[in-house]
Order: structure tokens, then sequence, then C-alpha cells
């Protein structure tokens, strides 16, 4: 909420607000200087001493004449006098009134009956005297108007002036016509205030806070609301421009959304007490809520179809600040203004990212390249040749706010695909272990921890084939088998240690040549890092109530007379060293589980192929492999395509 000078669209003192007001002067006993007492001959005396007088026009004295001496319009004037009061204290108070003794008459009328001090108080929001004290104080007066004790009165003076009787209807009849009168009245004295945004806020706000509002309090706020109409409609329009201009592609929208900004402000200082009003009433302010629309689906088209985030957001900002009260859209806006946030941070994270993504996508298509390069300085600060890029891109990206793992996983990716598709873990090992040992910025402990254990794999699958190129040579195994140990951890690193230990003691007992047959593929497997790239996954879609559980998947195996080509269902478990017609199965089985995916399209299909993606999952998602079985199955498979899919079409027509 925000309160203070209006701008320059609505600015109240260049303004004629009219002379509708309450004024007791205008009364017609005032007029005609007659009390509640006088008869029908008194009125008479009295019109004529008023022409001769010459202070009011001819019309005005027969107007105020009519009004005296017909019952239902006198009512009205009997009401907006100065009623219950004796003819001294009558003549007190005008006289204060006509000197301009505001204090003193302020004191005067504080223990006067509360019709008679209200109608005071509406006729000084006439005046330059009016201050928010006033307008308190006049709408307190309405709290505990004695209808009864006014009746009374009414009745005993028409009684003596020989006028009929007034009845309880029409003394409440007349009565919410006052009020109507004095509520327009305080409404036209907030509007002459310099602030009248800020003061009409104060007034709301304090009404809303006691247990019972004043009598006259809501057509208060609605005569406010009528007479902010010329105001509200000229920012309206002003916004409707500003819309327009927006939606210009060539626009400079920080200027758009600057004006924008100013437009609600200025909305704000005129309509915020009636939103608080209406929010009080359990209702929305109509007008703010169509102001809040046309912003928010500009807010949508900058966002959506032109990606402008950032202006979007300031946008979003500004509503959420100005339209507060208006519970139904106040969380949306919440939302929007967090969603176009991370919007704005991602589009600026990938500007950041952006080169580095584009090198490394470059570098998949370069792999021998970014090999040499890598083996001749690493990625580290003086990478050259392929590297060089890459490395730049990726030390700005990593120290640039905000980007967090993402830099690291980009090269991380690259890495993985080195490593997976192309079957060189000895490039992936140096880019892992040049972010791992990267002096700039770190990553996250998780990410961390994720690739120290994949750098570990990774030196692995490198120095397992000259590992076996060495299996003659117990010197050069006990070097391969040290550099392994300076990464190896958990149960690779106990195997290592187990192998160092029977080298040794082959070397103690001088055996010049000790060879090991093909059994080390079987200790110490090859595997890939198949968590990341190459798995299955399930095909989402509706699931029925009831659980269907899938009997075990199909074994496929070929004739059994060809042992080269068979196929043997892994046991469940994770890093298990495969023999190879177990990594045959699981080679062969993803490559139908592939061909199944677009062909299973009802609920039970769905089903029963997720369960084969469970179950595949358990068994061949992680696993090891001696040196080069994978690279030759995945030979057998790339002839295999049409068999696949014929074997994908069978299994899925037995369901």
């Amino acid at each position: 909420m925000r309160g203070g000078q209006l701008g320059v669209i609505v600015n109240v003192k260049d303004n004629t607000l009219g002379s509708e007001g309450f004024s007791l002067f205008s009364n017609a006993f005032s007029v005609l200087k007659a009390s509640y007492a006088s008869n029908h001959t008194e009125i008479s005396d009295l019109v004529e001493d008023a022409e001769f007088d010459e202070h009011h026009s001819q019309e005005i004295i027969q107007r105020s004449q009519q009004a005296l001496l017909s019952p239902i319009a006198r009512l009205d004037q009997e009401l907006s006098w100065l009623p219950e009061l004796s003819d001294a204290q009558v003549n007190e108070t005008v006289s204060l009134l006509k000197e301009g003794r505001v204090a003193e008459l302020r004191k005067a009328i504080a223990f006067l009956p509360d019709s008679p001090k209200a109608n005071v108080l509406a006729h000084l929001c006439g005046t330059n005297f009016a201050d928010e004290t006033l307008l308190q104080d006049l709408l307190r007066a309405w709290d505990d108007v004695d209808q009864i004790s006014l009746l009374q009165f009414l009745n005993t003076r028409r009684q003596a002036a020989g006028f009929p009787r007034v009845e309880r209807n029409q003394l409440a009849a007349s009565i919410n016509v006052l009020k109507s009168t004095h509520a327009r009245s305080a409404a036209l004295s907030v509007w002459r205030q310099d602030e009248p945004g800020k003061v009409m806020e104060s007034l709301v706000e304090a009404e809303v806070e006691k247990d019972r509002a004043s009598r006259i309090f809501a057509e208060f706020v609605r005569e406010y609301d009528i007479l902010s109409e010329p105001y509200l409609a000229r920012i309206s329009e002003a916004i409707d421009q500003q819309i327009e201009l927006a939606r210009q592609p060539s626009y400079q929208l920080e200027a758009v959304t600057s004006e924008i900004a100013e437009l609600l402000q200025q909305w704000d200082d005129v309509n915020q007490p009636v939103q608080v009003f209406e929010q009080h009433q359990g209702h929305e302010e109509g007008r703010s809520k169509q102001i809040y629309e046309k912003l928010r689906s500009l807010c949508l088209e900058l966002a959506n179809e032109r990606g402008e985030f950032r202006h979007a957001k300031r946008l979003s900002e500004a509503l959420l600040h100005t339209f507060p009260e208006l519970e139904s859209v106040a969380e949306v806006l919440k939302g929007d203004v967090e969603a176009l946030e991370n919007l704005d941070e991602q589009r600026k994270q990938f500007s950041v990212l952006e080169p580095l993504v584009a090198a490394c996508e470059a570098a998949k298509s370069q792999v021998p390249k970014l090999k040499s390069a890598l083996q001749r300085s690493g990625f580290a600060p003086a990478s050259r040749g392929a590297v060089k890029e890459i490395f730049a891109a990726f030390d700005n990206a990593a120290k640039a706010p905000g980007t967090g793992d993402a830099a690291f996983l980009v090269v991380r990716d690259l890495a993985l695909f080195v490593n997976n598709d192309r079957d060189d873990p000895e490039t992936a090992f140096r880019l892992i272990d040049g972010l791992i040992t990267y002096p700039g910025a770190k990553p996250s402990q998780d990410l961390s921890s994720k690739l120290d254990e994949e750098r570990s794999v990774l030196y692995r699958n490198w120095k397992m084939p000259e590992l076996n190129r060495q299996s003659g040579s117990l010197g050069g195994m006990a070097k391969i088998v040290d550099e392994m140990l300076k990464y190896a951890k958990g149960n690779d690193r106990t195997e290592l240690e187990q192998l160092k230990s029977r080298i040794e003691r082959k070397q103690a007992g001088k055996k010049v040549k000790w060879l090991i047959y093909g059994g080390i593929a079987a200790v110490i497997g090859f595997f890939v890092i198949s968590d990341e790239l190459d798995r299955p996954t399930s095909q989402t879609s509706y699931q029925p109530t009831s659980t269907y559980h899938p009997s075990k998947p199909l074994q496929t195996t070929t004739n059994p007379s060809s042992n080269t080509t068979a196929e043997t269902m892994p046991p469940v478990g994770q890093g298990l060293t495969l023999n190879r017609s177990q990594v045959r199965y699981c080679v062969f089985q993803g490559e139908r589980l592939e061909a199944m995916r677009s062909i299973t399209t009802t609920n039970y299909q769905i089903s029963r192929f997720n369960g084969l993606i469970d179950d595949y999952n358990s068994r061949c998602s992680s696993y090891r492999y001696t040196s080069g079985v994978l690279s030759s199955v995945r030979r057998e498979a790339q002839g295999k395509t049409t068999e696949f899919i014929a074997d994908a079409r069978r299994i899925v027509a037995s369901w």
C-alpha cells in the first residue's frame, strides 16, 4: 500500500469538484431565520423580512418558504438544521460559524446531541478548516443518533407550530437522505486535501479495525469512489496506451514497464482506500481487477511469447505491490513472480553457459583432437588446442554468480559421452580429473562425491587394458597396479592390493616370468558408467487403480547349439561382474525394450512394459565386464535390429 502526492495524471488541485456539499447556511431555517416552532403566519412575516434584507435571491427565499410550509419537505429541512437545540444554542452556533471561530465551535458542539453535531461537522467539511480529525468526528457523530429523542423533539415543535406529526418511517427515510448528503460532503472534503488518497486510506483503515463502523461509512467510501472515477479512467486509458506500446516489438520495454509501474502507483494512490474497504466486505474492487487482468495478460505474453522474463517479472511485482487486497490473485501473482524470477535466472545462467555448451557439443565430433590436447596439457588453465576453448568457457561459467554446478555438469556430460559412446575412458578421466582439481569454484558436496567416484571408475577402465598387456611382466604389472591404486576405492582397492601382494610374492621368489592368464579380467572388471547413459526408462501413462504384477520377463536365447550368440539372464544386483552371454542379454534386451516402447498403447500393455523395465534395471543398470566384451556385443547387436523388432512385436502380441 502506498500513499503520497498524486502524480501527473491525477491532480486534484486542477479539477473542480463542485459545491454540492452540505451547508447549514443554505437551509430554509437559516435563510428565513425561522425556528422549529414558527407557524404559517410567522413564516410569512419572515419571508417579507428576508425579501427586505436582500441577503438572498427571491428564488431562494420562495423555495425556502415552500420547504418549510410543506410537511414532507419541511422534515428534510428540520433534520438538516440544528434539531434538539434551544434557540440560544442555535444562535450561538450560527454566530460562531459565521465568524469563523472554528476552535470555539468545535469545543461548543462537543456536548451537543449527535444530530446537530453531525450537521455542524458536515458543514465544516465544505470549508478550509476540514481535516482528518474533523472527518473522523463526523463519522463518529452518526454512531449514536437517537431517533426516538429526535422524533419527540420534532413532533413537539410541529404541534406548537401547527404542522402534522412525523411518523417513524418518514423520519427513517429522511435520515437516510441526510446520511447520503453528509457522506457526499465528507468525500468532497477528502478530495480537497493535498493528499486525498492518503487521508482516505487512513480513515478507512481506522474504521475497518473497529467493532462497529460508522453508519455513514459505506456511503462515504462509495461517494469517494464515485468522485475518483474520472481520475481512474484517465489512468486506465494511459495504461492501455502503454500496453499497446509494449506489444510493438521495436519499442523499449524498459521505458514501458517504468511508465506502467508509475501509473500503478498513481492508481494505488487513488484507489487503495476502496480496495481496503472492499476487502473488508469480502469483495474485490472491480476496476482494480480489470487492470490486473489486462496487465497480467501482457506479462504472460512477454514471458511466453517473447521470453522477456525480466520485464514480465517487474510488471508482476508492481501488480502484487499494488493489489495485495485482491486475494484471489495475490497468490497467483506470488507464483508468477517466483516463476519469472527462476526463468530470468535460468536465462542469465544459460547465456553464461551457452559458449561452454557449444564448445562441448563441438568437441563430441572431434574426440581424437580432444584426446590429443588433453594428453599434452590436461584440462587446466594452461590447456591448449581443442581443450583451450572448452576450459576458457568453463572457467568463465564457473566463476559467474548463480550458476552452481551447471558448468561442472556440462563438462561432465562431455566426459560421459566420450566414455560411453566413444569407449575412451582415458579422455573422460582427464576431463573429470580436471574438474576435481580445478582451482576456482568448487561443485556441491554431492557432485564432488560423484565426480570422485567416476574418476576412480574411469581410471580403472583406462588402465585395465594396460594391465592385461603387462601380464607377462611382473615389474610392468606392479607399476600399473601402483598407478591404479592411486584412485581405487572400496572393493576395487581391496582386489588391487591382493593382486599387488601376489605379484610381490612372486617377485620375492625370484620368478623371472609369471603369466597371469585371462583370469585378471574376471577379478577386476572393466565397466561403463551406465547409470547416466544407455539406461532404458519407464514409459509414463495413466495407471489403473488395481495394480498388475507382471510375470517374470521372457528370457531370450538363441539356438542352444550356437553358444557364440547365447543370452543368459544375469542375477538381480548392482556392480556384478557379468560374462559375455549375460552382457549380451543386457544389450539385446535393451534393444527389444526400446522397440517395444513405440508399440505399447493400452494401459495393460504399458503396465506389462513397465514391469519389464523394472526387471531390466534391477539386473542391467550397473555391471562389470571383461575388457572388449561390451563393444563386441554391441557390434553383434548392430546387425540384429530386424530380429529385435520382431521379438518386441511377438512379446507385446502375447500380452
